[in-house]
């Protein structure tokens, strides 16, 4: 971050606080965590975890993305409806949801490379195995099992690698580990891009065939299998272990760091002998003192703080902001291939381009006409399915890039605040304008835009909710968003249709409402 730029939640680079030690300075009761942190240097370590956490942001999107494409190519061999396609995918969403707060309470207890191991590991399995799927309702529930797993990578990764970051740098590494988000998509157009351009079938029974679809499955959660693999190897977050009691262990953490960092063959130069208790490890020493109370019990002593003030207001802004990115980048998101299908069948050399909103809601009233007994169903995706998705995905990771180039740099409120105005005013200029390149551009940029305002929102949560509860405060809050995600994947696409002006200024002004609200959270 750069000289004395404030950030919202984050302390400021460069400037010391109260009490700050003077270099090769040893404090009487022991240093701090974000002493011990600093003194342990930035470098290799930090940037591999930064990587190992977008791949688990990547399992999370493959396995949400991925299902656009999936779901055009299965819906005749598992004869899907358009009601049953959404539902199905917005299936991940609805398991993440129904299954955050408890990976929050265990990733604040148990520990957070534990649960994101065994998560991934989890997510693979349930991701692979929905290739065996043969109707609406197989499908339905693995997928539910798949984002009742994936759920756990999807918000515990930030709190992991926030804290093996020291403050002043923890936005820019939360920010370069989302540019696996934009790689998660992209990865996902062209596997399926490679893989559906095959017609092979392999017959196993009367029932079942394997197709290139079924094979997709495998290979979309193949990357959440392999981080998984890759966590087995990484240490427990030093800032867990000493909120947990576990101070010794938390050292060697830090030491191994530290000689990882400065290139080191030994620790002899690393001066932190000792960690002094910060006030909110003391509460959650105390918390965690009391072996007595049940699980139920323990659960709600673990959300309390966070209904209290004055998190409770901070939770609330920060559930709104999640509800207007999550509807947004995961409901529109998802539609988005289909959206722009029915956009760029339209054109045509002799008639002048129309706008989206009179193509969408004309296709609705358009007549069915019935030639032959049975209807034919089209399984084919199109070669502009894949175009623009992996569109998406590019101008997603070149927006992340950019980002944590410039975090450091400007207001983390101030970004918080241009996502979702540039977000929002996409939205609404998709109502005047007719030409269908500059359509597909729109919507990029609103996808993308309120996208990364989850990012954000989430570093937000994990500097303002203390240790104890940081993991459950994150998931908590993505857990109220992937709410609003499954319902808008399931509904956005009919409302669209019936109404399509209204829905898209409702959806923008509920990021102009995120805007306004971001104003409210605290500077840390």
């Amino acid at each position: 971050m750069a000289p004395s730029a404030v950030s919202m939640v984050f302390t400021v680079e460069n400037a010391k606080s109260p009490g700050a030690l003077e270099k090769g300075q040893k404090p009487q009761d022991g240093h701090s965590f974000d002493e011990a942190l600093e003194l342990a240097g930035f470098g290799k370590v930090q940037i591999v975890l930064s990587i190992l956490a977008g791949l688990g942001m990547m399992a999370s999107i493959n396995e949400a993305m991925g299902m656009s494409i999936i779901l055009p190519a299965s819906q005749c061999d598992l004869d899907l409806d358009a009601g049953e396609k959404g539902i199905v995918g917005g299936a991940v969403f609805l398991g993440t949801m129904f299954s955050s707060y408890f990976w929050g309470y265990l990733a604040d207890t148990r520990g957070r490379q534990l649960i994101l191991k065994y998560a991934l590991f989890a997510t693979s399995f349930f991701g692979a195995i929905s290739c065996l799927a043969t109707g609406f309702v197989s499908l339905l529930v693995l997928r539910f099992l798949t984002g009742v797993c994936v759920a756990a990578p999807a918000s515990t990764v930030y709190a992991y690698l926030g804290e093996f970051t020291t403050p002043s740098r923890r936005s820019q590494m939360l920010s370069f580990a989302s540019v696996w988000g934009g790689v998660g998509i992209v990865y996902v157009s062209l596997v399926g891009w490679w893989i559906l351009s095959y017609d092979w079938v392999f017959v196993i029974s009367d029932s079942f065939e394997f197709k290139p679809w079924r094979l997709l499955f495998i290979v979309n959660t193949l990357p959440a299998f392999l981080n998984g693999i890759a966590f087995c190897f990484c240490p427990e977050s030093p800032k867990f272990l000493v909120s947990r009691g576990r101070n010794e262990e938390a050292l060697e953490v830090l030491r191994k760091v530290y000689r990882l960092n400065k290139g080191a063959d030994t620790t002899d130069g690393y001066e932190v002998t000792s960690l002094r208790l910060d006030p909110e490890d003391e509460i959650a020493r105390e918390q965690n003192g009391d072996s007595s109370v049940g699980l139920f019990r323990s659960m709600v002593q673990q959300t309390l703080p966070i209904v209290k003030l004055p998190y409770l207001v901070y939770f609330i802004i920060c559930c709104v902001h999640n509800i207007g990115a999550f509807a947004i980048y995961g409901g529109l998101g998802l539609w988005f291939p289909e959206i722009m299908n029915q956009v760029f069948s339209q054109q045509s050399p002799v008639h002048e381009d129309r706008k989206v909103c009179s193509i969408l809601q004309q296709n609705e009233t358009l007549p069915v006409t019935v030639v032959t007994e049975f209807e034919l169903c089209d399984d084919e995706v199109k070669i502009e399915t894949f175009l623009y998705t992996l569109l998406l995905g590019v101008i997603g990771c070149v927006y992340a890039l950019i980002t944590s180039a410039v975090l450091g740099k400007i207001d983390q409120k101030v970004m918080m605040v241009f996502n979702c105005i540039v977000a929002g005013v996409s939205g609404i200029a998709l109502q005047f304008i007719a030409n269908s390149y500059a359509v597909a551009i729109l919507f990029c940029l609103e996808i993308v835009f309120a996208g990364y305002c989850v990012l954000l929102v989430n570093a937000n949560v994990v500097a303002i909710f203390p240790t104890n509860v940081r993991a459950m405060a994150v998931a908590l809050t993505n857990m109220i968003g992937r709410l609003s995600c499954f319902v808008a994947s399931a509904v956005i696409g009919l409302l669209i249709l019936r109404n399509c002006p209204v829905t898209f200024y409702m959806l923008s002004g509920l990021l102009f409402l995120c805007a306004g609200l971001t104003f409210l959270l605290p500077k840390k």
